[in-house]
């Protein structure tokens, strides 16, 4: 027996312009991130990079301050701090290198993720549920996640700002479309 799920008009934001503004504002920054993908996939590392380095200092910081704990980690965490700190830095220093690195994770996430919804919708499958829409997702991860690796090194350069440009333009699309349902919900009420 399937639920179907039913908002209430009083869930819907009241405000609905301004969820329409903001939806068609990561619209368009989405839209435009595509066009520099480029430029915001080394952005996105550096930051990535900075964070990594501040992250490390506040681990490193914690673990050498608290000099009077035994603990038999200390040691094993203060590595890890310094490991990020360092790794932080080389992302800064080389944002390409990152960017090229982070790609190839991404890559083979998408893979194993893919793998499990194939299989998940084996599974499916043999109970009679709904399996198609888990099979097509898992095989779109698999083809992107290869054709990230295919085309590695150059899609270093893009992959990270075409991911960060089309979750804005999906969020974009999805505000618009609740705005647009709080509108007519609200012109008939």
């Amino acid at each position: 027996m399937e639920k179907k799920l039913q908002l209430s008009v009083e869930e819907l934001p009241k405000n609905w312009k301004w969820l329409l503004f903001l939806g068609i504002l990561d619209l368009v920054f989405g839209i435009l991130g595509v066009a520099v993908a480029e430029f915001l996939t080394i952005s996105t590392t550096i930051l990535f990079g900075i964070l990594m380095f501040i992250a490390g200092l506040v681990q490193l910081y914690h673990y050498l301050k608290e000099k009077e704990e035994k603990w038999s980690g200390r040691l094993a965490h203060i590595i890890f701090a310094l490991l990020y700190v360092a790794g932080g830095v080389i992302v800064f220093i080389d944002p390409v290198t990152g960017a090229s690195a982070l790609t190839i994770a991404l890559a083979v996430i998408f893979i194993l993720i893919g793998s499990m919804r194939v299989g998940l919708s084996m599974f499916l499958a043999t109970h009679h549920w709904r399996w198609l829409q888990h099979a097509i997702g898992g095989i779109l991860a698999i083809f992107f996640g290869v054709y990230i690796i295919i085309e590695w090194p150059i899609s270093a350069l893009w992959v990270i700002g075409l991911l960060i440009s089309t979750e804005m333009i999906l969020n974009g699309w999805q505000m618009i479309v609740v705005a647009l349902k709080a509108k007519k919900l609200a012109n008939n009420s």
